[in-house]
């Protein structure tokens, strides 16, 4: 096994016990974590040309995981977890990226920012507009806290692989 292999494995079995876990809860008890599962897949993204869409996977799939663990009765539930999660790293993290590649911003830019500025449009972009975007069990405004956390997060991620900060 490499060493970049091995690192991320190592990585990720240490960081499932770190954290105040975010669990998808049944009355019988903890099914899911999507916590542990959003931190391990996102830390074992490389450095490499497709790292954005491998971030997204591993947001939506850690939304879909909460969501089978409720028995698809979870999705506003698990869309604030994913939510929440996004936010936290994003907070935690975006005065860590050095001031001369955030771009002008202080803080995370939200999807409607990222769609408007000229640098981060290509992904903004990509982003679809909360306010038509339907989500089955979920409320226009957890949308745009979504898609917003998003935005930010996946900011974050670009601006931490530019300054050389994640996966080393």
């Amino acid at each position: 096994m490499n060493r970049k292999v091995q690192k991320a494995f190592l990585t990720a079995a240490g960081v499932l016990g770190l954290g105040a876990p975010m669990l998808a809860e049944t009355d019988k008890g903890q099914i899911f974590d999507t916590r542990s599962f959003l931190v391990a897949c996102s830390d074992l993204v490389p450095n490499v040309p497709l790292a954005i869409p491998m971030d997204a996977q591993c947001i939506s799939q850690g939304l879909k995981m909460c969501e089978l663990a409720l028995l698809n009765a979870g999705t506003e539930k698990c869309l604030e977890e994913v939510t929440a999660w996004m936010r936290e790293e994003t907070d935690s993290n975006w005065h860590l990226v050095p001031e001369d590649i955030r771009l002008d911003h202080d803080k995370p830019p939200t999807a409607a920012e990222m769609a408007s500025d000229g640098t981060m449009a290509v992904i903004g972009g990509s982003l679809p507009n909360c306010e038509t975007m339907q989500i089955e069990g979920a409320t226009q405004q957890q949308i745009c806290e979504y898609l917003d956390a998003l935005a930010g997060w996946q900011t974050l991620r670009i601006l931490q692989r530019s300054a050389g900060e994640v996966n080393q």
